[in-house]
């Protein structure tokens, strides 16, 4: 992969919840060196975070990095490894961390290379793991601003049911803080967890 392909990377937030630092360090001391990097803040949802950055993004490939994880120091330069003839966009591992990055647990998809139909049964992406051709938003528009969950797993069925192609990183690309204030999983209650289930159930119907 060359070097002079430039890669954003675009980290949304609304506010510093104390952990934005530690993600800007880990952009700057990525092995890869042509890095552009985006602070995208407003106060509204993470779709419209990023796709706000995004819009100001140059580079030949975009990623987005929550504001409370971090990469792995290789992480640009082996997710870029993935992009292959023929690849728009590509995922791989991902490791938890609750302190000491060492004691986390590594995610690897069970299913790596992924179909249209198989992404439906089941979301075995990590979505932290991703990274995109800045094409493939010329080709398919951004992310959806309207849903409050699943955002980034609507926007990959939607890649794929528009014939884009993904591939797959045997790599830690990505490091995920584990706390209670994380939208997905540190709301534990029935209610919040069936209103999740429920919005994921319409985004697959949407693509079956």
């Amino acid at each position: 992969m060359s070097k002079l392909k430039k890669v954003s990377v675009i980290i949304p937030y609304r506010e510093d919840r104390g952990w934005l630092d530690d993600a800007i360090r880990s952009v700057e001391n990525q092995t890869y060196k042509n890095i552009e990097l985006i602070l995208s803040q407003g106060d509204c949802g993470v779709s419209e975070n990023i796709n706000n950055g995004i819009k100001k993004a140059e580079g030949d490939f975009i990623k987005y990095l929550c504001d409370d994880d971090i990469l792995p120091t290789n992480s640009i330069e082996d997710s870029l490894q993935g992009f292959k003839k023929g690849i728009d966009f590509i995922h791989g591992k991902a490791k938890s961390f609750d302190g000491m990055i060492n004691n986390g647990l590594v995610y690897e998809p069970p299913k790596k290379n992924l179909r249209l139909n198989t992404l439906i049964s089941h979301n075995h992406i990590h979505g932290g793991s991703l990274m995109y051709r800045r094409e493939v938003f010329e080709k398919i528009g951004l992310f959806n601003e309207t849903l409050w969950t699943g955002e980034e797993y609507e926007f990959n069925l939607r890649a794929l049911h528009s014939g884009l192609k993904i591939g797959y990183v045997d790599k830690i690309v990505y490091f995920y803080r584990l706390h209670q204030r994380q939208k997905s999983i540190g709301n534990k209650s029935n209610e919040y967890q069936d209103l999740r289930r429920e919005q994921i159930g319409i985004i697959r119907s949407w693509y079956i």
